[in-house]
């Protein structure tokens, strides 16, 4: 069996507070009534350093600038939306058994193998910066942090390891359940969708982490934070894992 599936998306957005100590997290809508930011290509601008040529062509990224009709804050001046596709073979037997009360059982025996994890990117910025200092630009370098986390290739791992721990699934047969290869594919994937989502929430907790140190990118993130050596420090060498580790296959 093989899956190719689409799953998540988020949104998380930078915002222009009147006070500094205002921390705001609105979720915006895509463009709407007409208002469409349009799309910025690289080959418009200077090229970025080696390490964000790496990063972007990692995340997949697509750059849009512009004002856009949005349900959300006017104060919001830029975002990162992430998408993330997974993909796997997986081949599963299955066994039926009784247990002590006599319900059926069904114990699914997978092999999971070919997982792939595949990241995709849209930064979105109110007002273009200067092409000459594009790069150095704090929104975008907010907006930035943002993209090392989700395209961390160490979450990839993760979702690998957990789904290599996932090897049995159990499952008690409802009223009118059959044992076969339906629903054995439909609990693999289940099963499957389970990991993706506790990975997934680990990329959710970093993001809002950066936020919260950051105040949406409106101040430096501070050197005492976790995730400053992480962000900062180890750059150049790699990115950020989900154990909190570096990983240098960016």
């Amino acid at each position: 069996m093989g899956k190719d599936h689409f799953f998540k998306n988020a949104d998380w957005p930078v915002v222009l507070g009147i006070l500094l100590a205002l921390a705001v997290n609105y979720a915006c809508s895509r463009s709407a009534d007409g208002q469409v930011p349009r799309k910025l290509a690289l080959s418009r601008l200077p090229a970025p350093p080696a390490e964000l040529q790496k990063l972007l062509a990692a995340g997949r990224v697509r750059f849009e600038v512009g004002p856009r009709k949005t349900s959300g804050d006017a104060r919001i001046i830029g975002e990162t939306r992430y998408e993330i596709s997974y993909r796997y073979k997986s081949q599963a037997t299955w066994r039926l058994s009784q247990d002590p009360q006599g319900m059926r059982v069904l114990a699914v025996n997978v092999v999971f193998r070919d997982v792939q994890w595949y990241p995709k990117h849209v930064i979105w910025l109110r007002n273009q910066p200067d092409t000459e200092l594009f790069w150095s630009d704090p929104i975008l370098l907010h907006e930035i942090d943002h993209l090392r986390i989700s395209t961390d290739p160490g979450f990839a791992k993760r979702f690998a390891e957990l789904l290599e721990k996932r090897r049995v699934i159990r499952h008690t047969l409802l009223a009118g359940e059959f044992a076969g290869r339906e629903l054995t594919d439909r609990l693999v994937e289940q099963e499957v969708q389970k990991v993706f989502e506790e990975v997934t929430d680990l990329i959710a907790i970093r993001y809002r982490e950066l936020d919260r140190e950051t105040l949406h990118g409106r101040k430096p993130l501070p050197t005492s934070s976790r995730l400053y050596d992480l962000l900062r420090s180890k750059a150049e060498s790699g990115s950020l894992n989900s154990d909190g580790n570096t990983s240098g296959n960016q």
